[in-house]
């Protein structure tokens, strides 16, 4: 809610901070336009298109890419933030083998053997 300041008021006040009426005046209009209303609408569709995986300096990236716009990545994470989304994080994926565990033995073919007669002796006197 903006307070209302009587004409003679802005003129006192003006004197008294070394500003001109105009000035002010001037301010009280910039406050109330929204000069990233076009930087946010851009910023959420590429975050929409990506359906919401990526991050901000993802982001900034297909701005790049996607729209020719080049837009500083704090930026791109003001207008995130202000939007209130975020990247989704997803769970780090594991590659390994598939196969069972039995069927990582490898093959016995130095036909080598290991059993001892009695235990702390040594192997095939």
């Amino acid at each position: 809610m903006e307070k209302v300041v009587a004409y003679g008021d802005v003129q006192k006040l003006s004197r008294v901070f070394g500003v001109s009426r105009s000035g002010y005046y001037a301010y009280l209009k910039r406050k109330r336009i929204d000069r990233d209303a076009k930087a946010k609408k851009q910023v959420f569709q590429v975050y929409q298109r990506y359906e919401g995986k990526y991050g901000y300096r993802l982001l900034q990236l297909f701005l790049w890419q996607d729209q020719g716009i080049w837009m500083n990545h704090k930026k791109v994470l003001r207008l995130m933030q202000a939007h209130g989304i975020q990247s989704r994080i997803r769970r780090k994926r594991r590659f390994g083998s598939t196969c069972a565990a039995a069927e990582r033995v490898s093959e016995n073919r130095l036909k080598r053997d290991f059993t001892a007669e009695k235990p702390n002796s040594e192997m095939g006197n």
